[in-house]
């Protein structure tokens, strides 16, 4: 059984719910991003699935990606802080977060999830 980290009340988060349950995949409850965001171990698995491109998996229309002054600071970031940065503030993933135990994928593009979770 997967887990999807995302919101209730998320209709993207919804979407994506369906569109793999439909192609036969089995999840469990939404985990709230907010009160309990991926663990690192879970976004290093996301994060590798799109070849460590950080604003793969990073929220970039989300205002604390704004607040937090993110768009300079990801140019010098390193891996480990990035993504212990994610992992202490949930709304900074993109949603959903799909997870496995040897893969996840953050978003909700059909093509996409379709490479990650319906081929291999």
């Amino acid at each position: 059984m997967l887990k999807i980290y995302g919101l209730n009340q998320c209709s993207t988060t919804q979407k994506v719910k369906s569109y793999l349950e439909d192609k036969g995949l089995e999840f469990g409850e939404i985990i709230d991003i907010r009160d309990n965001p991926p663990q690192v171990a879970e976004l290093s698995l996301a994060l590798k699935q799109v070849e460590g491109q950080y604003t793969k998996i990073l929220n970039t229309s989300g205002s604390l990606y704004r607040e937090m002054g993110l768009k300079e600071k990801l140019k010098e970031m390193d891996q480990t802080t990035f993504l212990k940065i994610l992992s202490e503030n949930g709304m900074l993933v993109k949603r959903p977060l799909i997870v496995a135990e040897d893969r996840a994928s953050a978003g909700s593009k059909e093509q996409f999830l379709d490479a990650v979770w319906l081929t291999k």
